[in-house]
């Protein structure tokens, strides 16, 4: 309106009068700008025809008396508080975002297909929670593959925030007296791409079937190397050469007859899959049957040995031999490649965790691929184990640690998880997940 400037105290009205139509225009003045209405004159002539111009107002203050401040996301749209150069704004992705970001998360691989974990939503943080802690003391192997979950789950957020538009940054242990929180995270936007291997989190999943024996090319493993390379003080290292090979493969088949020979394993490992679900079926946690890929003529006599009485009599025929010659040796002696994931920070949690964000992004560079992949974790989880018990016996694990030293020497970094890679058919059943929203609070 033609009418004179705003003026006047901050806070108090000020009036002018139209000059053609003669209506009083009253104009609050405030820290956030200024609105205006028109009211009737002395003449009683209606409001102005032209609607008035809302004069832009900062976000960081209120719109007028009694209006409530706009949300962080509205604030970063209009340009926001302002931060020091070079400094990354933090703030929370919207609800439906962030619950695609953590649903990114969870669809992380993790042992027995279970998730201990929670996340706790603050203002402009989330924290990841591990909820199984207190078994850790009493069973170190745990500690090691929940914080290889844990790597993998934050390495799907980061991918999926990319896509999304954010940059996703962690504080490890960031409060010392929360032992239970791993890691501290923050979003802020970004114009960076988002990273190729996003489109693999869904399709990602673990084949148990026998790979064919064809070599993979030296470009799609140096591709694998460079997308675990990509995490510091982390490393993929091929285990392709004779003499590692041989080494690994015994390793292999040294762990997982063990599973079948100690009772503390036997229960952990057969307490794991639910045989309720029959060979066909699927579920969202701890692992089907058909996941497996157990050959149709031995399910019958692979359900019996789920009971220790019965595979304490078939061990005296030898059946832990023929079970850790089925399940681990002979599956990795038929797969063309057997890999290995190292890290440093001389065995940390930290070191522990860079190394599963990195065996997620091989595994996610090799679902991209068409390939298929086993982690095959029971070597390096039974070096950490306390033995006796029913657990690891204390002669196979000193077997282990020779083996695995003979295997990184050479190498500064501590070994962490053992996979084999090949080409596959599909499996018959991919395991599901549990929704993103039970493991929030």
């Amino acid at each position: 309106l033609p009418g004179r400037p705003v003026a006047g105290r901050l806070g108090q009205p000020t009036r002018s009068v139209h000059r053609d139509r003669g209506s009083v225009v009253q104009r609050y003045r405030c820290d956030a700008g200024a609105q205006t209405r028109a009211s009737a004159g002395t003449r009683g002539d209606s409001a102005p025809r032209a609607a008035l111009r809302r004069v832009p107002q900062s976000p960081l203050t209120y719109l007028a008396t009694g209006r409530k401040p706009q949300p962080a996301a509205a604030r970063l749209a209009c340009g926001g508080e302002t931060t020091p150069a070079g400094a990354l704004r933090r703030m929370l992705p919207d609800t439906a975002l962030l619950h695609r970001i953590l649903a990114a998360g969870v669809r992380a691989p993790s042992a027995e297909n279970v998730h201990y974990l929670r996340f706790q939503v603050r203002r402009d943080t989330v924290g990841l929670f591990s909820t199984d802690q207190g078994s850790w003391a009493e069973h170190p192997h745990r500690r090691m593959l929940a914080l290889l979950s844990c790597g993998a789950v934050v390495e799907n957020m980061v991918l999926r925030s990319a896509e999304l538009g954010y940059a996703l940054t962690t504080t490890w242990r960031p409060t010392p007296s929360l032992p239970d929180l791993f890691v501290e995270l923050h979003w802020a936007r970004t114009a960076a791409p988002p990273d190729p291997l996003n489109h693999a989190i869904e399709t990602r999943h673990t084949n148990r079937r026998f790979y064919r024996r064809a070599a993979l090319s030296a470009e799609t493993l140096a591709r694998l190397t460079i997308a675990a390379n990509a995490v510091p003080e982390a490393e993929l290292l091929w285990l392709d050469d004779p003499t590692r090979r041989a080494l690994a493969l015994k390793a292999i088949r040294i762990a997982e007859t063990e599973r079948f020979r100690r009772r503390a394993l036997h229960g952990e490992l057969f307490g794991a899959v639910r045989f309720e679900l029959g060979w066909q079926g699927s579920c969202g946690e701890w692992l089907p049957p058909a996941a497996l890929q157990v050959e149709l003529p031995m399910r019958l006599p692979f359900a019996l040995l789920r009971h220790w009485k019965v595979m304490r009599a078939a061990n005296c025929l030898g059946m832990h031999l023929a079970l850790g010659m089925r399940a681990g040796y002979l599956p990795c002696a038929l797969a063309p490649h057997i890999g290995l994931i190292l890290s440093g920070g001389e065995g940390t949690d930290f070191g522990n965790f860079q190394a599963g964000r990195a065996f997620q992004r091989v595994w996610l560079a090799a679902a991209s691929e068409g390939l298929a992949l086993q982690p095959m974790a029971a070597t390096t989880a039974l070096v950490r184990q306390k033995p006796g018990d029913g657990w690891v016996s204390a002669d196979a694990k000193a077997k282990l640690q020779r083996l695995l030293a003979a295997l990184c020497c050479g190498q500064r970094s501590v070994p962490y998880l053992l996979f084999r890679l090949g080409r596959s058919d599909a499996p018959s059943v991919v395991t599901e997940r549990r929704p993103a929203s039970d493991y929030i609070s």
